[in-house]
């Protein structure tokens, strides 16, 4: 995959992360954990150098950031090949581990997005990154304390 753009230049850092964070697909890691990642190869790396590449990389949307109980997670592009789950996805969050889990785009009907195209006068929808929230199975068997 190529980074390189008219404004931004595929740096040894930012290849560390993507490596990092694809090394880490289907784990939705934080920075700390892309850092901690990043530093086995590269100890000289600094915890901003690695936002700055998070950063760069959401922009060229090469990398997913999503927000879990308002802690940015980071995740390889929508449909991208390297992806443990083979199609562009969305995201399913368990309230009690915090868990995040795939799922395929295709689950969301397309009638349903050209419904609310339609609700929004004409509006065309073209991406839709949808976060739901749920208890996992792992959660569900172990009674609230």
């Amino acid at each position: 995959m190529r980074l390189a753009t008219k404004r931004t230049r595929n740096t040894i850092q930012r290849k560390a992360v993507q490596e990092a964070i694809h090394s880490l697909a289907g784990q939705h890691p934080t920075a700390s954990e892309v850092y901690a990642a990043v530093r086995e190869r590269y100890p000289q790396l600094s915890l901003a150098t690695v936002y700055r590449a998070l950063h760069a990389l959401v922009e060229q949307h090469a990398v997913t950031e999503m927000r879990v109980e308002n802690v940015a997670r980071y995740d390889i592009g929508m449909g991208s090949a390297l992806s443990p789950i083979a199609c562009p996805h969305h995201h399913i969050v368990c309230r009690r581990c915090g868990r995040v889990t795939d799922v395929c785009a295709s689950a969301i009907p397309s009638p349903l997005l050209q419904a609310i195209g339609e609700a929004a006068n004409g509006f065309q929808v073209d991406a839709h990154p949808i976060q739901f929230r749920g208890v996992c199975a792992s959660c569900q068997v172990v009674p609230l304390s």
